[in-house]
C-alpha cells in the first residue's frame, strides 16, 4: 500500500514520511521514466553500434532531446521542453504561445483603477506622504469612484481604509506602475513620466495593458501582497495556469481543478510549505494559488470571472472560474 506523505513514518521516527524515509525518494513514474531512458539509450547504443566515448554521448544528448519533446501526462499534454519554455521563457516563445497585441480586456480591475489613480496624479502630478505613498484623500476617492461591483469585489476594514498600504489593488498598481516606467517620484511628488503620459492616451489602451501586464508577471512580487510562503513557481508558472484554463476554461469550473493541476506539474510546491496546524499542505497550497494565481492575478487583469461555489457552505472560501475572452488574446500552440 502506498504511504501518504503527510502519514507518519513507519519508521516511528514521528516524523512526516515525506521529512522523513520519504524524503528525496524519486516517485514512481520518475523511477519508470529514469528506467526507459537507460533503456531507450542502451538499445540506441546497441543499434548504432557505437564504440567511442564521442559516439556515446552523441546518442545520450539524442535520446535525451527525444525524451525531452515527448508530451507528458502531469504537463498535460505539454513536453519537458515545451514547459521549460512557459517557465522560463514565457513572453519569448512564439513557437508555443502567441499573444494578440492589439487586445485589452473588457473588464479589469487593475485598468480601470489604473485609470483612476492616472486621472489622480494629473497633468501636475500630486504630493506624497512622508512615508512616500499616495495620499490618503486621493484613495479614499479613488476608492468611492469604483463602479459597484468592483466595490463589491474590494475587501476593506469596516472602518475604511487608513493608508495606501490597506488600498491593495492601488497600491499595487502604484508600485507597478514607477516599475513599468510610467509613474516617477521625484522631490516627493507624482508624476507621468513621458512613457507614462503616451501610453495613456486612449488609442494607446493595448499598449498600457502590455506593459503594465508584463511588469506585472516579471518584475512584480506576487508574495508582497500575501503572507504566504516565497513559493516562487507559483509565479513563475502563470503561463501553464493559462494554458490550464485555456483547456477547461469555456464553462464554470473549480478552482480545484486549476490548483491540483498545477501541483500535479510541480509537486515539490507541496514540500515548500510547513503544514500549519490547522490545514494540510495541500490546503494551503491551494488557498495560496487561489488567492495569487486567481483571484489577484487571473481575474484583477480580466482573464476570467470568479463566484464563490454555492453549495460551498457559509464559511468555505472555495471559488469557481471561467475564462473572459482568453482566447482572443492568447494562442497555445502545443
Amino acid at each position: 500500500m502506498k504511504i501518504s506523505r503527510n502519514a507518519p513514518c513507519p519508521c516511528g521516527s514521528g516524523k512526516k514520511y515525506k521529512r522523513c524515509c520519504g524524503a528525496g525518494t524519486p516517485a514512481n513514474d520518475d523511477l519508470m521514466q529514469q528506467g526507459g531512458l537507460a533503456e531507450a539509450f542502451a538499445q540506441a547504443i546497441e543499434d548504432s553500434g557505437a564504440s567511442t566515448l564521442d559516439e556515446m554521448n552523441a546518442i545520450g544528448h539524442q535520446v535525451g532531446a527525444q525524451a525531452n519533446a515527448q508530451p507528458l501526462r502531469d504537463f498535460l499534454g505539454l513536453s519537458p521542453m515545451q514547459m521549460a519554455s512557459l517557465l522560463y521563457h514565457p513572453l519569448e516563445s512564439p513557437h508555443l504561445v502567441s499573444f494578440n497585441e492589439d487586445w485589452v480586456p473588457k473588464q479589469s480591475m487593475a485598468l480601470h483603477l489604473f485609470d483612476a489613480l492616472v486621472a489622480g496624479i494629473g497633468k501636475d502630478g500630486v504630493k506624497a506622504t512622508a512615508k512616500g505613498n499616495l495620499s490618503l484623500k486621493l484613495c479614499q476617492a479613488i476608492l468611492a469612484g469604483l463602479p459597484k461591483q468592483l466595490q463589491a469585489e474590494k475587501i476593506r476594514t469596516l472602518n475604511g481604509i487608513r493608508s495606501e498600504t490597506e488600498f491593495d489593488e492601488l497600491n499595487t498598481l502604484r508600485i507597478l506602475g514607477q516599475q513599468a516606467g510610467l509613474i516617477k517620484k521625484r522631490k516627493n511628488h507624482f508624476s507621468l513620466t513621458s512613457l507614462g503620459q503616451e501610453l495613456t492616451r486612449p488609442e494607446n489602451r493595448s499598449g498600457l495593458f502590455s506593459r503594465l501586464f508584463k511588469t506585472y508577471v516579471s518584475e512584480f512580487n506576487w508574495g508582497y501582497r500575501d503572507g504566504y510562503p516565497a513559493l516562487e513557481i507559483i509565479q513563475m508558472g502563470w503561463l501553464f495556469s493559462l494554458y490550464c484554463i485555456s483547456l477547461f476554461g469555456d464553462s464554470w469550473q473549480p478552482v480545484r481543478l486549476y490548483s491540483d493541476h498545477f501541483i500535479q506539474a510541480f509537486p515539490s510546491l507541496l514540500e515548500e510549505v510547513d503544514e500549519p496546524d490547522f490545514c494540510s499542505s495541500e490546503e494551503s497550497c491551494y488557498s495560496c494559488y487561489q488567492l495569487r494565481t486567481c483571484s489577484r492575478f487571473a481575474h484583477f487583469w480580466g482573464l476570467i470571472d470568479m463566484r464563490k461555489i454555492k453549495d460551498a457552505g457559509p464559511m468555505s472560501f472555495d471559488y469557481e472560474l471561467q475564462a473572459l475572452q482568453l482566447s482572443e488574446w492568447i494562442q497555445f500552440h502545443a
